[in-house]
């Protein structure tokens, strides 16, 4: 199991990211605001800037944290890496262009903000990206969001019984699934996991309903994660959202534990 953190949960500026990385001996971050700005805003310059400063601090990243597909279906006029384009598909190639900036090998995307596509319609326009994903090599990790079509875990079942993609994973936010507490049966929470490559692991207080540091919620870290301790090929990315950068040491603490 290969962990990693998404880097704005510590520090938005990259140089303290990186010193926080080599400190506790982390090989892989995740990407998502850089100095200020979300990745996707970064210009090509910028982007080739800080991928040299990663590369060279010897830290790998292992996802971009993405708004792709966070609009409305019908939506046009996009703007990445400082462009503004029309066209959906170009936005997604250039999305992609980005991950090969910086050697990330997962990207993370939505499933439209929701106005009732069926399943059968978003899956092949989902598809279509699949395949995009399969010629770059990269990783697609599907988020589910309540603005979104895939909004909670019936969803996000109902979509992967319906289509094999090719290079498509569930993308779980553990806290986020504690925290929503869907009327979903278990067994088809534990057929996502099994399908899970990658977590944004965070914990929740059901009584104090706020995210706080793995360890202190509801959070069973055996349920999510006994299965895939002895995996290389999954990612656990650190991402307790509560606001407080030292959460994240502490959270990275009870990890190593849980893991020992």
């Amino acid at each position: 199991m290969e962990i990693s953190f998404i880097n704005d949960e510590y520090s938005s500026a990259l140089s303290e990211v990186l010193s926080f990385a080599r400190k506790h001996q982390l090989k892989y971050i995740e990407l998502r605001n850089i100095n200020g700005k979300n990745v996707t805003d970064l210009t090509e310059n910028e982007a080739l800037d800080y991928s040299s400063q990663i590369a060279s601090a010897g830290i790998l990243v292992s996802s971009l944290t993405s708004p792709f597909l966070y609009w409305q279906q019908a939506e046009h006029n996009f703007n990445i890496m400082g462009q503004y384009i029309d066209s959906e598909q170009e936005y997604f190639t250039k999305l992609m262009d980005l991950a090969d900036i910086f050697g990330a090998q997962h990207i993370s995307i939505y499933s439209y903000l929701q106005n009732n596509i069926d399943i059968d319609t978003l899956g092949k326009q989902l598809d279509v990206y699949s395949q995009m994903a399969l010629e770059r090599g990269i990783v697609l990790l599907l988020n589910i969001d309540k603005n979104c079509n895939i909004s909670n875990v019936n969803k996000m079942h109902q979509l992967f019984e319906n289509y094999n993609f090719s290079n498509i994973y569930p993308l779980i936010n553990t806290g986020k699934i504690i925290a929503e507490q869907d009327d979903y049966d278990p067994q088809q929470l534990q057929d996502i996991i099994n399908t899970c490559t990658y977590f944004h692991l965070s914990d929740y207080d059901n009584d104090l309903k706020r995210y706080v540091v793995l360890g202190e919620g509801n959070l069973d870290l055996d349920m999510f994660l006994q299965d895939k301790k002895n995996s290389s090929q999954t990612f656990v990315s650190l991402n307790p959202a509560t606001s407080h950068p030292e959460d994240l040491t502490m959270s990275l603490n009870q990890l190593q534990i849980w893991e020992d």
